[in-house]
């Protein structure tokens, strides 16, 4: 077969290890394993969108609605915006890929702060574009000054990951309508906001409201965090109804599926569920930062569901270590790791775990 060479620089995604797996790789039961590694939400969708979801299962038999109307006037209504301002996708994965292959190909480049999300790179990668990667600063937040200075003329598509994954830092709206009006009118800036509903920092509120005044703007949302559909994939851009027309052409049909549409319709109905999964994601958020603080294990202070955070320089023996006690957390590079907001239980469990093993760690 002649497989395109350059997808060899492409690594496989591994996801955080299941909880079937590791009770099986490290002979636990498992009822003994908790996976704090993919971000996800310790709760289950609302009681509200699984009744929605059951009552159209019969329905599957249809194709879905190719320009999820339904959804997308409820994404619209919720955020304040105009339906055909909305493009929704199987999580906003997709979206991000689709985007890159929009405005990439051989000849072009795209710019992104590094460590952000991984599919930056995988997209620029299947869009045939140099990646231009600009490290974060000592903070671990986005050096807005030195990814303005690296665009380059080739440069098509810029990603600002806010709050970013995975350091969970933040930049504020004002740092981030600075560079948006600096980065040139005809590349295109993706502001990636798959956090934004946890942030609980003072001031802040989202990109979305620059969009109007910026044809080369999109922000980028997902349901898979906060309101609990990962299993479903859907998520949704916002941008000027022209540029969002533009950008969806290489989507392919019927990406998002009749069960999403449906759960993401009735989810946006009950806001007061999602701001008490902002504050009890807070709470844990804060146990968690309060403890790697009391064990002296640095770490870098979050705006999203996980923390970041380095016992050791050897990321894949805390990952292993981890791993034996039944607690799955991401191994990512140089002894950094990212552990998610669990339940109580669960962010409990994990410092316990963390205390026990911290001196094998640290001075491995």
């Amino acid at each position: 077969m002649r497989i395109r060479p350059d997808l060899r620089e492409i690594p496989p995604y591994r996801p955080g290890k299941s909880i079937v797996d590791v009770a099986r790789e490290w002979g636990l039961d498992v009822s003994d394993v908790i996976k704090l590694a993919s971000n996800e939400c310790p709760l289950p969708p609302f009681p509200e969108v699984q009744a929605a979801v059951a009552a159209a299962a019969g329905t599957i038999h249809r194709y879905p609605d190719n320009d999820a109307r339904e959804a997308r006037e409820a994404i619209a209504a919720h955020l304040g915006v105009e339906p055909d301002q909305i493009w929704v996708g199987a999580g906003s994965s997709e979206l991000l890929r689709i985007m890159a292959l929009a405005v990439g190909g051989p000849g072009t480049s795209a710019l992104y702060g590094w460590p952000s999300f991984v599919i930056y790179r995988l997209a620029t990668t299947l869009a045939m574009s140099e990646p231009i990667e600009v490290p974060l600063d000592d903070a671990m937040v986005h050096d807005t000054e030195a990814m303005l200075a690296a665009l380059r003329d080739d440069t098509t598509i810029v990603y600002l990951c806010n709050p970013n994954n995975p350091t969970g830092t933040l930049l504020a709206p004002d740092q981030v309508a600075r560079f948006v009006d600096r980065v040139p009118s005809d590349v295109l800036v993706v502001v990636d906001e798959a956090y934004h509903e946890y942030v609980t920092a003072e001031g802040h509120h989202s990109a979305i409201g620059l969009v109007g005044d910026h044809p080369n703007l999109v922000v980028a949302r997902t349901l898979s965090k906060i309101y609990g559909l990962a299993g479903l994939r859907i998520g949704y851009v916002v941008g000027q109804a022209e540029t969002v027309a533009e950008l969806r052409r290489p989507q392919a049909p019927f990406s998002v599926n009749s069960l999403a549409q449906v759960a993401a319709v009735e989810a946006l109905r009950h806001p007061e569920r999602v701001a008490e999964r902002r504050q009890l994601n807070r709470a844990g958020r804060e146990l968690l930062e309060r403890g790697l603080a009391e064990l002296g294990v640095p770490y870098v202070p979050s705006q999203t569901n996980f923390v970041f955070f380095r016992p050791g320089p050897d990321t894949a023996l805390t990952a292993d270590t981890f791993l034996g006690h039944g607690v799955v957390i991401r191994g990512l590079s140089k002894g950094w790791v990212r552990v998610t907001v669990g339940s109580d239980e669960e962010n409990r469990r994990f410092l316990e775990v963390l205390a026990a093993e911290l001196d094998r760690l640290a001075h491995r």
